[in-house]
């Protein structure tokens, strides 16, 4: 990216948010693991995002937009490029007109409460999903036979010349942890079209599968969540088990024990010894069922490795 202190300057000149240079990106994902990223930049409003979305098209430098960190994998060496965190500021959730609005920064965890406390319902068996609106809506995140996009009415994005569009969910193609918005695509607000429930029963359905949740995986390390997704009328976890691997641990990084679809990091596990592990597990189950695993979390720096 050339001169960091050029950039730095060049950087300040567009954006009036916070600034962190070599910002170790283990600090901002839920596997504790990255290496440095050359500009960590939270943007101070909506303004601040198109300036700098437009900054880095025209100095043609990589950008990320990371929500908090729980799907993600990011490299040894780190990123040469900028990361933005949208946590700071698109953070507000309303309800009127039947439809509730969320900023994309909020977590899935704040929308939930929010539509608990006010007898909406639609989501709740999305609660325990750590992620951020605008990273859940891009994978198109779910859990129970449920996803985010299910009742979802309309996205607000910023495409990659920092210009604000908006699409109703019908004229998205979703899928199995995918969303047809563009790639560069930053969803900046989402509004859900949720039904009337009793904040009580919606309580009640969410400590149920938080229960569920905490019986069944490795909550207590950090970890990505699901490393692969889900094969056609399988599951990723059964096939990783019977191929022998639960268990299986390379220097910090492991399998955990108690879901063999979840790389936990028992201490100071490297983004290398994940890597071997995800390798080692596709030849076993591939070897074994000859179905070929596809990585659902995100690796953020390994193309210039």
């Amino acid at each position: 990216m050339g001169n960091q202190i050029q950039m730095l300057q060049s950087l300040k000149k567009e954006v009036h948010g916070k600034i962190l240079v070599n910002e170790p990106m283990k600090n901002h994902t839920t596997f504790k693991i990255g290496g440095p990223a050359d500009f960590y930049i939270y943007p101070g409003d909506l303004e601040d995002l198109a300036n700098l979305v437009r900054f880095c098209e025209k100095e043609n430098i990589k950008r990320f937009i990371i929500g908090n960190g729980s799907n993600l994998l990011v490299h040894d060496d780190g990123y040469r490029g900028i990361v933005i965190d949208l946590s700071s500021m698109m953070n507000e959730i309303s309800f009127r007109n039947g439809l509730v609005t969320a900023g994309s920064g909020n977590c899935l965890s704040s929308l939930l409460k929010f539509c608990m406390e006010r007898g909406l319902s639609g989501l709740e068996e999305l609660i325990g999903i750590p992620g951020q609106i605008g990273g859940g809506i891009k994978l198109n995140a779910g859990a129970w036979e449920n996803e985010l996009s299910r009742h979802l009415f309309r996205v607000t994005y910023m495409d990659r010349f920092g210009t604000m569009e908006k699409r109703l969910k019908n004229e998205i193609k979703f899928d199995y942890r995918y969303c047809g918005l563009p790639d560069e695509a930053i969803i900046v607000e989402a509004e859900f079209r949720l039904a009337e429930g009793n904040p009580k029963e919606i309580e009640h359905i969410q400590k149920q599968i938080l229960l569920k949740r905490r019986s069944k995986q490795p909550l207590s390390l950090p970890s990505a969540g699901s490393v692969f997704k889900r094969p056609e009328n399988d599951y990723a976890g059964r096939l990783i088990e019977e191929s022998g691997c639960k268990g299986f641990r390379i220097g910090d990084a492991m399998i955990s024990k108690k879901h063999a679809n979840f790389i936990v990091n028992c201490q100071f596990a490297s983004a290398h010894h994940v890597m071997q592990i995800i390798e080692e597990v596709r030849k076993r189950v591939l070897q074994r069922f000859e179905i070929g695993l596809e990585l659902e979390i995100h690796l953020l720096g390994f193309e210039e490795s």
